[in-house]
């Protein structure tokens, strides 16, 4: 039985969407709420323990994100950036010279008579 693309994609954020909650957020705050639990957390010691959740959420994040590509390898997934090549190959309104317009930095509001939509 082979299973559609769109179905994978849905799966794999069903799947990781609850992982972030529970292995990434839910590590920092074990360590964080533990700290206070057993009375090591107090607003004297604030500035030691939350620099140490925040490298322990920062470990587990890392930690999803290969968890991700590991199960984007085993079934068969593309990466994104194969699937941006095969949307510009397809012709999907996106046009490889647009690109350039393309970027964080430019200010999102500000358009002239050159600037085209992405049209899919």
């Amino acid at each position: 039985m082979t299973i559609s693309p769109q179905s994978q994609w849905i799966r794999l954020i069903q799947i990781f969407s609850a992982k972030l909650v529970l292995e990434v957020f839910g590590a920092g705050g074990a360590i964080w709420g533990f700290s206070e639990a057993v009375t090591l957390r107090t607003p004297h010691t604030v500035w030691f323990w939350r620099p140490c959740a925040a490298i322990v959420g920062t470990i587990f994040f890392v930690r999803w994100i290969l968890q991700i590509q590991d199960y984007m390898s085993e079934n068969g997934m593309e990466k994104f950036e194969m699937i941006i090549e095969q949307l510009k190959r397809n012709g999907c309104g996106f046009v490889e010279d647009d690109a350039e317009h393309l970027s964080m930095t430019e200010d999102a509001n500000h358009r002239d008579e050159n600037d085209t939509l992405l049209v899919v």
